[in-house]
């Protein structure tokens, strides 16, 4: 009994000087900075969260250690009180004045480590974050095929507390995909699913092929790959549970796939359910492709299918502000679907902003955007936008983002891009049958940012000249009419083997005269070359053209 309040003591007198430890505070009279060079005082107190007049005690002492720690600047720091005043001793991590990669020749290589690591030229160097950046570099590399890679890291210490981050790498042999294999409730069989995958097996003949190596960001992909498959062939609850690599020897891995494919669905009922106020004779197709599906296999490719026509028939219907779902519901092997078409609150388009192009001109990426300032805003043309402009193909990166507008119901666009390089000049040298050819061209899919391709190119042999210049302007004037012009010419002389000189020279033009719809328009091409003159109007209509040539012909007999 005496035992037990004694520890029943001990135990209350250990709590009292825990709660009057934590509870213990001084206020704040002022904060003083020790051991700091290049960051000055006040900044180092703003990273900190310390106040003048604040009271502190130890647990806060520690959150404003913490928050300096998490700063990256500093190698060490400290925080004590002594008299009400706060006094902070820091020792800084140094400045990175190179990063410095060794070992790696190709720009491709290098490009793709420097994109993801944390610590560059002019950055505060530290260990942690060094580490990061090791792995970053060896997931890097995995990705291009280097999976045996060693990187070795120096630190070369400079005057004024810099230093010199040097990787070297060794990059050692690519890692080869000897096999591919499909285990579990395949289904399949191996070759079919082969040929659905981008990764395939090493071959020698495949030497110009980087699919051969293993790539984990292209594994990953090949498991999305393979999911659809399964889910167009009607095998709704697919799920690929894993894919890993097993190493055969110090090059060559054994990638496998484990597939897991529940029984096949077939379609059940299909509905569409449109607000009150939308006319159902617009969606009149639909339903009859709804009654020809039922009992067919499930296929996402057919749903997917499904919400381009709807979208489609929402745009040429001009109804604004809607928004598409898709209801499924299983029902043994059957799957019926619902695609419900909702009315949402009008909101319009206060303002359209385009940033990142520095060569492009505005006016040629604002030609591609479906909506305008004003407008009420719509979801399916905002999407339809931003592919159309990533179709242009004069930009590695293209995003949107939706902000709200100053004033109410109102939305702000912000559409960014990152351009790349569209131009490209080629030549050749060669020798055949007919001696020996060089060939020289230049080709740009953006000349000027204005979105006019130009493609020009001259060939030379030792009977042969000919040269080519095409300039297409897809939006002529600022407007969708888009003109083509093409002027070509070839000078032949083979007096010395066939008896004959040629001079052909000729040029075409051509337009888009006549939108008709998303899918149709009228077309003119005006053509002559010497010795033919022609003039073609084509009709575009639904994928199919109709075409119309008027032509003169003039033959020249030697005389």
């Amino acid at each position: 009994m005496l035992n037990f309040f004694y520890k029943t003591k001990i135990l209350f007198l250990f709590l009292f000087i825990l709660l009057n430890s934590n509870l213990r505070a001084e206020i704040i009279n002022e904060i003083k900075v020790e051991g700091n060079k290049r960051i000055s005082p006040e900044t180092i107190i703003m990273f900190s969260g310390a106040k003048i007049n604040q009271d502190l005690n130890d647990n806060d002492l520690n959150k404003l250690l913490k928050q300096l720690y998490e700063t990256n600047f500093f190698e060490s720091a400290s925080i004590k009180i002594e008299n009400n005043i706060l006094t902070i001793k820091v020792k800084e991590n140094p400045i990175i004045q190179n990063v410095i990669y060794e070992g790696i020749k190709s720009s491709t290589i290098l490009d793709s480590i420097k994109e993801d690591v944390i610590l560059k030229s002019r950055s505060s160097y530290n260990e942690i974050t060094l580490e990061k950046d090791k792995r970053k570099i060896k997931n890097s590399l995995k990705d291009l095929g280097y999976y045996f890679s060693d990187i070795d890291i120096s630190i070369e210490q400079l005057e004024d507390n810099k230093v010199n981050l040097i990787y070297n790498i060794s990059l050692g042999k690519k890692a080869k995909i000897k096999k591919i294999s499909f285990v579990g409730n395949k289904i399949y069989k191996d070759k079919k699913l082969k040929s659905v995958i981008l990764s395939e097996e090493y071959k020698a003949w495949k030497f110009l092929s980087g699919k051969k190596y293993l790539n984990e960001s292209m594994i990953n992909y090949d498991k999305r790959l393979l999911k659809n498959f399964y889910l167009n062939k009607g095998y709704f609850n697919v799920v690929i549970n894993s894919s890993f690599a097993k190493m055969i020897n110090d090059e060559e891995f054994e990638l496998i796939f484990n597939i897991e494919a529940n029984p096949k669905l077939f379609f059940g009922k299909l509905n569409i359910n449109l607000p009150s106020d939308f006319s159902k004779s617009n969606y009149d197709d639909l339903e009859k492709l709804f009654k020809k599906l039922e009992n067919e296999p499930y296929s996402l490719y057919r749903v997917e299918n499904i919400l381009e026509k709807i979208e489609t028939i929402t745009i040429n219907e001009q109804y604004e502000s809607i928004k598409a779902t898709v209801k499924e519901d299983i029902n043994l092997n059957k799957i019926n679907i619902s695609f419900n078409i909702e009315e949402t609150e009008k909101v319009f388009i206060e303002r359209i902003n385009i940033f990142g192009n520095n060569i492009t001109r505005e006016s040629v990426i604002r030609n591609q955007i479906e909506i305008d300032e004003g407008d009420p805003f719509n979801d399916i043309l905002y999407t339809k936008s931003l592919n159309n402009i990533r179709s242009l193909n004069f930009f590695e990166d293209v995003s949107g983002e939706i902000l709200e507008g100053n004033k109410y119901n109102s939305k702000i666009i912000n559409i960014s891009v990152t351009e790349k390089a569209t131009g490209e000049i080629f030549a050749g040298v060669g020798t055949g049958t007919n001696g020996n050819n060089l060939s020289f061209g230049i080709k740009e899919n953006n000349y000027l940012g204005r979105g006019v391709k130009v493609d020009t190119n001259l060939s030379l042999s030792e009977d042969k000249i000919k040269g080519k210049l095409l300039i297409s302007n897809p939006n002529f004037k600022n407007s969708d009419k888009n003109l083509d012009l093409s002027i070509e010419s070839t000078s032949t002389d083979r007096l010395s083997s066939s008896g004959y000189k040629s001079n052909v020279t000729g040029f075409s033009v051509g337009s888009k005269l006549l939108p008709i719809s998303a899918s149709s328009c009228v077309s003119a091409l005006f053509n002559t070359s010497n010795p033919n003159l022609g003039v073609a109007i084509t009709f575009f209509a639904f994928r199919h053209s109709f075409k119309i040539n008027l032509s003169h012909a003039v033959i020249k007999i030697p005389s």
